[in-house]
């Protein structure tokens, strides 16, 4: 049996007695989204920068909206990727007057550390989920090593401002260690929280956990490919049904695969290949009303300087021609030429929000509607 497959069976027999605790009678329920009401008939396209931090480097954004209306938007900055001084800033946009808050740290090794008590070497990937309640911030603590030393941890607040001490996600049983998140969570009818989850201690992985708002792992299902797929990002199509895009981890150039639920993530399809190339970059996507899904990611089989967006309307068989975001071709060696770790919302008013690395200096946002994609004549045909 090959050493991945070894590693695989005594991560799932160890962690019998989470998935016995877990067992469900009946499959959960996603809380699906009502159709947006129409308030831009009319094609809608902007960009902006969000407020910039004190850091030489940011990365891994993520957007949530939140129950009055405004937007929270998180990542983290600091010298480098893993850095000791590594921050995750929060900036919060009033949505009546669309100015973003100053950014502010709101976590970092020191206070993980503080209350989590264990050693934490730097966190990362934010990832913000908003309900009625507040919001949630999971992020990543690493206690030693690079990202396959890491944790999942969770704090909650109920207005952005105000934030309890992190806790732990038990999702591993050996030190709970090797796993992270990085994918948009969704809501089941229960109130529990489907969070994406994946693993790179050894082999590489995604899964699915169901989680309360305390962050106790009620139950996990695991995607199972042979290939290195992470970091899943789930889409809700209905109650039971949903899709969830994967980042090809590797150093050679493969594509974005997809794999689909019908028993509301209990049970996992095996991934199939899109046609969406791509080499070891992370992906984002959203389903609009009409059924069809909008896909946000770096377009090329070597590098991370063009990142766009491709639409199927036939649950990922086949695509529009890419509509570039980014396009780097300068040669220009002063500039980090990457654009990359988009995440992607949509807000109840129906537009979707784009937050992504710009350079690794800036995070930007970029909003649009339906009636801009419905206009743009490379995502309005199949392939």
């Amino acid at each position: 049996m090959p050493p991945h497959n070894v590693l695989r069976a005594l991560l799932i027999a160890a962690a019998i007695p989470v998935l016995v605790r877990g067992v469900r009678m009946q499959p959960p329920r996603f809380i699906v989204a009502r159709p947006a009401a129409a308030i831009d008939p009319k094609p809608l396209f902007t960009s902006e920068f969000l407020p910039a931090v004190p850091t030489n480097f940011v990365h891994c954004a993520t957007l949530a909206q939140m129950a009055n209306g405004d937007l929270a938007a998180a990542w983290y900055g600091g010298s480098d990727e893993v850095g000791r001084d590594v921050s995750i800033f929060l900036t919060i946009q009033d949505h009546r007057t669309g100015r973003w808050s100053p950014p502010r740290g709101i976590e970092n090794r020191v206070t993980a550390a503080r209350s989590l008590d264990i050693p934490v070497k730097s966190v990362g990937n934010p990832v913000l989920f908003a309900d009625q309640h507040g919001l949630l911030l999971y992020f990543v603590a690493i206690m030693a090593g690079g990202w396959s030393g890491s944790a999942i941890c969770v704090s909650s607040s109920p207005d952005g401002i105000t934030w309890s001490a992190p806790r732990q996600v038990i999702t591993s049983p050996f030190f709970n260690a090797g796993m992270l998140v990085r994918g948009a969570p969704a809501e089941y009818q229960d109130g529990t929280i489907a969070l994406p989850i994946y693993h790179e201690l050894g082999a590489k992985w995604g899964a699915l956990a169901r989680v309360d708002r305390d962050g106790d792992v009620l139950d996990e299902s695991i995607v199972e490919d042979r290939r290195p797929v992470i970091q899943p990002w789930l889409i809700v199509g209905g109650p039971e049904s949903a899709s969830m895009l994967m980042r090809y981890s590797s150093r050679h150039p493969y594509c974005v695969t997809l794999t689909r639920t019908t028993d509301g993530g209990t049970r996992w399809s095996a991934p199939f290949g899109t046609p969406l190339v791509h080499r070891d970059s992370g992906v984002a996507g959203v389903r609009l009303d009409d059924g069809s899904l909008l896909v946000v990611w770096n377009d090329s089989a070597w590098d991370r300087r063009d990142l766009s967006i491709a639409r199927s309307t036939d649950g990922g068989i086949h695509w529009s021609a890419p509509y570039p975001l980014e396009r780097d071709t300068s040669s220009d060696p002063a500039i980090r030429h990457e654009y990359s770790y988009p995440f992607a919302i949509r807000t109840r008013d129906g537009r979707v929000h784009v937050v992504y690395t710009w350079e690794r200096k800036r995070i930007r946002h970029v909003v649009f509607n339906s009636a801009w994609v419905d206009d743009d004549p490379k995502l309005a045909v199949m392939r």
